[in-house]
């Protein structure tokens, strides 16, 4: 029983110390010392700044990362990359109609090429996709 008792009694001891410990110590997320704001330190440099003063930086290693995979893919692969097709171009190799004059979206429905789509005429009637709102 004395050392059931002497369990309760170092157990209590914890849980109290614990809870005073963890009451006294302030929780500052926000202001707290000066590294806590990450690069807004009281040094005039806000994250803001930081960011657009290495945006052309972060754009030239996106298009440096883009060619370095180009040339592993070719190297290992022994293929050239195709260019990713974004939308309507004049080049009908790399126009998204492939040169038909009808773009299928992604839902499905057709909608005419700006550039290759002019030898329908005016016999084709757009319809765009129409959505209910209740």
């Amino acid at each position: 029983m004395k050392k059931f008792l002497d369990y309760i009694i170092v157990a209590l001891v914890s849980v109290i110390l614990t809870l005073s410990l963890t009451t006294s110590v302030p929780k500052v997320i926000d202001g707290g010392s000066p590294w806590s704001n990450g690069f807004n330190n009281g040094y005039g440099c806000s994250t803001h700044a930081i960011s657009k003063m290495y945006e052309g930086y972060v754009n030239e290693w996106k298009k440096d990362i883009s060619r370095s995979f180009d040339e592993a893919e070719a190297k290992v692969f022994n293929l050239t990359p195709t260019p990713d097709v974004v939308g309507p171009h004049e080049d009908p190799d790399k126009c998204i109609c492939k040169g038909s004059g009808v773009i299928v979206q992604g839902d499905g429905h057709k909608t005419v090429c700006p550039y290759h789509g002019s030898k329908f005429g005016k016999d084709v009637i757009i319809k765009p996709l129409q959505t209910l709102e209740k």
